[in-house]
């Protein structure tokens, strides 16, 4: 595609996660003429008529299968989890590029099928883990792959906060437990950063239903170990600190564009607020909101031919063989308040689940 028109796009799903940061990030778009969003599909009306207050001209669609005969170029699949292999696939064979919500899918094999939909229809598939987009993240990569510290000896990653996320529908927590909500993007990381890892351990404390809280160690082949923590319903430090041969980096998640660094026995440590290269010095780099667009802007890019994307499907699938590996050798975490047979009968239910 090498017109300059704004391109088409759907909104598929019109939950939480499009009201709070795809709805502004498109509305960004189309002020500068980059997309237009022309179709809103959402089973649930009110939901689907908030979203279209936002955009008065877009087409409210009730029946999935219509989304594919307006002439659209993009559909972002934003629904719950469990739709989106189906969604994706029945799109991209339409014609349409997709940029899939986070976590692609709920198994290896529905990701592997939503990649091979995209090659044969020579479409653009990308995965939404804007956590790629995140200076503080983006730099980390470099200072990994430029081997700037030497060599990583050891990394820990915590990420726990009480839930509160404004979910529209009891159907968000189908199967989709923390690992698949944060997990997915700190797995996403870890692999970007460093490579599928070798060895998995894993341990959570679902009892029948989805994990609430969970414990992953992992060992890379590079010859270092490393272990993150997720809870939905305890607060964590929310850091992630890389152990160097040279030094050692912090991240607290909630800072986008911002690290601290320090080297070995040094009596000091630099806390970094990162500067976009563009001119303007004054500049912090992107903010969540900003990466947020320029996930979308790649994307669009994409769709253009003028780059590549970002997170293709093939990328997506690497945090969904880490989180299958997970799952297919759980155990159960260490709960000591629980009296015998309350862990009896949790190790039961984990074990019907399973």
């Amino acid at each position: 595609m090498t017109d300059r028109r704004p391109l088409g796009a759907a909104l598929v799903g019109c939950g939480a996660v499009s009201k709070l940061y795809y709805v502004p990030a498109l509305k960004q778009l189309e002020s500068l003429e980059q997309v237009r969003v022309a179709a809103l599909f959402d089973p649930d009306p009110a939901s689907l008529a908030q979203i279209h207050q936002e955009f008065p001209g877009a087409a409210r669609v009730r029946d999935f299968d219509e989304l594919t005969g307006l002439g659209l170029d993009l559909a972002i699949v934003a629904s719950p989890p469990q739709y989106h292999a189906g969604q994706t696939i029945h799109l991209l064979q339409a014609g349409l590029s997709v940029l899939c919500e986070k976590p692609m899918a709920l198994s290896v094999a529905e990701g592997e099928a939503m990649t091979a939909a995209a090659s044969t229809s020579n479409c653009i598939l990308s995965i939404g883990l804007v956590r790629r987009f995140f200076p503080a993240a983006q730099t980390i990569h470099d200072i990994v792959s430029r081997n700037v510290l030497g060599d990583v000896l050891s990394f820990s990653c915590c990420e726990g906060r009480v839930f509160r996320w404004p979910v529209q529908s009891a159907s968000y927590f189908r199967d989709n437990g923390v690992l698949r909500d944060i997990g997915v993007h700190a797995l996403d990381l870890l692999t970007w950063w460093w490579g599928l890892p070798e060895e998995v351990a894993y341990e959570d404390d679902a009892m029948g239903g989805v994990e609430v809280n969970c414990r992953i160690r992992l060992k890379f082949p590079q010859g270092f170990r490393g272990e993150v923590r997720l809870s939905r319903d305890n607060p964590l430090p929310n850091f992630y600190r890389i152990q160097f041969e040279k030094g050692w980096l912090q991240w607290d998640i909630d800072e986008t564009n911002r690290l601290q660094m320090g080297f070995v026995d040094s009596g000091y440590f630099q806390d970094v607020q990162l500067r976009r290269v563009d001119g303007n010095a004054a500049s912090p780099a992107d903010d969540f909101r900003q990466a947020f667009v320029r996930q979308l802007q790649n994307v669009v890019s994409a769709v253009r031919g003028a780059e590549a994307p970002a997170v293709p499907a093939e990328e997506g699938l690497r945090s969904l063989k880490v989180i299958e590996q997970c799952y297919a050798h759980r155990t159960l975490m260490e709960m000591p308040w629980l009296g015998a047979q309350e862990v009896m009968r949790a190790r039961q239910l984990k074990d019907e689940k399973a």
